[in-house]
Order: structure tokens, then sequence, then C-alpha cells
């Protein structure tokens, strides 16, 4: 007998341990009872990654869904940034991914996304779950089961981003820019590598291969590797994107890692709109830098609540937004994080100015309070990363930049540790509200034990 525990819906998804905690009878219960929460002959589109046993949870989960009478269109393997593109564009009422976690072994979230592309809230979650344990489940007869159909999003999304940049068509071609992308292992490879080499750029694709032992993509060590990759030959970009295709950290033709943070600058005035009015939503915890010369209205969301950037962009009508994560939002193309979008911005401005990406990068530099490095073994990092970010220290939550981790306390001070671009070398950039000196070299001492003790 299987059992539905309350911290399934922590943090305000479906995650477990699969296989083990979720169960393809558990994901049918959990999809039977999203049905049941939905109107009957709902209509929700369905995806995963490429990862096994999220193709056996969410066949079990769409039976489920079937089962209350939920009409399906499977988009089989796909970017989560696709699916909540797809999501408005084919009028349906929900979305479905099912997901690895990007840092802890044998993790999954199914992710569920309202009609406007945006995820799902907490209680609506606890909702699905309450109705899971309670047994209250909606059963239609057989002539009213469900049906399923197949539809090529990737198609419908390549033709929408090539229409999306045309204006910057004819300059990237004359450019021929190199990139190099690391497609960590995802269904983006399915796409970005064709629509990059469509508007004249010269490919050089890596982890673009269905893995039979997925790893945690990218890390450190896979940083490294795509920032050699790029000093090799002599790239005009490296991008990474994580396996949802939702989150991504470019290395510049220099070979500089560079922040989330910094490519939302980029990305944030690459597509300046001179309207004072205008709204932009920024994460809590996001460097000051990024936005402090900006004129607009600026609003803030805070970490923890799925879906919070979308969903602040849309209800506060905003033109962007973004967070330390690599979360990039540009509500005029998607409601959903979308690092392809974000990276193809960054090219379009490489092509529109002539310029190096690591002069663009520059112009929006970010200024750090106060900056360390620390020694740290590359092979040990992510572990590390992995390690602080489930067991934060007390008084800390952290959160995953996908190149290192920001540990954030609830009065807005924080520590970035990161990878530094030499080898072997940790960053450790701190912020405090006051500015004050001496609780900035408390933060970084606090980050030199935290590490010392991890080490030792």
């Amino acid at each position: 007998m299987f059992r539905i525990d309350d911290s399934f819906a922590k943090r305000g998804r479906i995650t477990a341990f699969s296989n083990t905690e979720l169960t393809p009878e558990l994901a049918a219960l959990l999809g039977n009872a999203l049905g049941t929460y939905l109107d009957s002959k709902a209509v929700v589109i369905v995806g995963r990654d490429y990862r096994r046993d999220s193709r056996m949870l969410k066949r079990s989960f769409s039976g489920g869904l079937l089962a209350a009478g939920i009409e399906l269109i499977d988009l089989h393997a796909i970017p989560t940034s696709v699916l909540q593109f797809t999501i408005r564009r084919f009028g349906a009422d929900c979305g479905l991914m099912i997901t690895r976690s990007h840092n802890l072994a044998g993790m999954v979230s199914i992710k569920i996304f309202d009609s406007s592309g945006i995820e799902f809230k907490s209680e609506q979650v606890q909702k699905v779950v309450e109705i899971a344990k309670s047994g209250q489940l909606r059963r239609v007869s057989a002539p009213e089961v469900g049906w399923i159909s197949v539809a090529d999003a990737m198609m419908i999304y390549d033709r929408a981003l090539a229409g999306f940049f045309a204006p910057n068509a004819e300059s990237m071609k004359k450019a021929k820019l190199r990139v190099v992308i690391d497609c960590a292992c995802g269904p983006a490879s399915l796409i970005m590598p064709d629509i990059l080499n469509e508007f004249g750029c010269e490919v050089i694709t890596l982890n673009a291969h269905r893995p039979r032992n997925p790893k945690f993509l990218p890390n450190p060590s896979s940083l490294v590797r795509l920032r050699d990759t790029v000093r090799a030959v002599d790239a005009d970009l490296g991008i990474a994107l994580d396996a949802e295709a939702r989150h991504a950290i470019i290395v510049d033709s220099q070979g500089r890692i560079r922040t989330a943070e910094e490519t939302a600058s980029v990305n944030l005035h690459s597509r300046y709109d001179p309207d004072t009015n205008a709204t932009v939503v920024v994460g809590k915890t996001v460097n000051p830098s990024v936005y402090h010369d900006l004129q607009k209205n600026i609003v803030f969301s805070n970490h923890g609540e799925p879906g919070g950037i979308g969903r602040a962009v849309l209800e506060n009508r905003a033109i962007y937004g973004f967070n330390d994560t690599g979360l990039f939002v540009l509500p005029v193309f998607s409601p959903g994080s979308d690092a392809i979008v974000a990276s193809f911005t960054v090219l379009a401005q490489i092509a529109k100015t002539g310029l190096k990406s690591t002069d663009i990068y520059r112009n929006h530099q970010i200024f750090s309070q106060r900056l360390a490095e620390v020694t740290f073994p590359l092979e040990n990092m992510f572990d590390f990363f992995k390690s602080t970010l489930n067991n934060p220290p007390e008084g800390y939550f952290g959160i995953d930049t996908l190149n290192g981790i920001k540990l954030i306390r609830e009065d807005n001070i924080w520590i970035h540790l990161y990878l530094a671009t030499g080898d072997d070398t940790l960053q450790i950039e701190v912020y405090e509200p006051d500015e004050s000196p001496e609780k900035q070299s408390e933060l970084i001492e606090f980050a030199r034990n935290l590490v010392t003790s991890y080490l030792s």
C-alpha cells in the first residue's frame, strides 16, 4: 500500500524520490487528483525530460488524468520553456512537466502550470495532494475516458522564435558567429543548434545526446570544459543550458564565466523600453547594481514560490522579469523563463553592435560590495554546492544559481559562492544592506570558515 506524504508538496511542487517515494501507482493517483481538480474535459499538455523514470512517471500520471476524462496533448521530451510557451498557443487549460532535480540524485519534480503558462501556486498544488489523500476522485465511464493527441510543439516554437528575432536575422548572418552550446543532455538539443545554424551561426554542441546515466548539468566541471572549448575554438559565445532550458550560464569570448545576474542585465538593457512607467520584476536578492540606474518601476519578488517571477510579471504587466537563479521572463514572447530567448538576445546584441561579448558584458558590469577568493578543488566543488544547498548554515536558506549557491538571511544579507573563472577557485561575494565594511568582512570570514570546515 502506498501513501501520500504532505512533504510531496514542499516548495510548491510535487517533489519526491522517483520509484521509491513517488511510484507509478502514486503518480497515477496524483494524476487522477489533478484531473478531479480541473474541469471535466479540460485539455492538459504533458511533457518530460529525457530521463527514463520521467517517462515512466509521465505515463502513469497521464493515465490518472485520462481516468478523470481529461484530454491530453503529449509533447513527449521537450524543454520546460517550450511547454510553457505552448500552453497559451494551444489554448490549453493546464500543463504538466516531469523533470529531474538539478542537484539531488533520484529526485523528480512534477510541475503544474495554469492556462496562462504560469506554475501553480503552492496552495493549488496542496489542494491536488489533498484530493488524492481524500480518495474523492472523479472516475468517468469508459466512453468518457480522455484521449491522447500528439503535437509537434518544437516546430511551432521554432517558427515563433525565428519570427521574434527576424529583425536581427540579417545582422546575425553577416556576423557569422561561432557558438558553443552545452545542451545539458536535455531536449533543447533538438531545437537550439538548428535554429542557431539558421541564423548563420557556426555551432559546436556539447552534451547533446540522450543520457543513459544522466549527470547533473551544468556543474563546475562542465562549465570549465565549456570555457576551455570557447577559448580553444575562438568562439564568440558559450552557452550552458540546464536540462529544462529555463536557466542559462553564459561564457564570454575571453572564457569568463558570467553570472545569471550579468546576463539578465545584458538582456534587460538590450530590450530597453524608454517608457518610465514600464515595470520590471526583479528577484529580491539580485545585486542592486543590476537595476539601480533603471528609470522604471521595480517590483521585487521573493524566492520560494514556484512561478513567482512569471506571475508577478503577468500581474504587474511588466516588460521583463528575472532573478539570480537564471530565470529570464520576457512576456512578449512567453510567460515562462526561457534561456533560449535570453541567449539569442545576447547573440543579437553581439551582431548588432559588432562588439565582442566580453565588451558587451563589461558595458553592463555589476559592481559587488566585497569580493574574495578561496582555493577549492574543482572536482569537489559540485558536491560542496549540493551539500550546502541541502543543509544550509543555521539562519540561512540556499538557492541554486547554476554556477554556485547563494546563502540568504531573512534580513536580506547574502553570500554568493560560485565558480571563479580561474581553475580550482571559488569566488565569494557578499551583500549587506548597511554597507558596513566590518559586517562585510565578517560575512567573508564566515564563508571562508564554511569552506574550510567542508574541506577538513
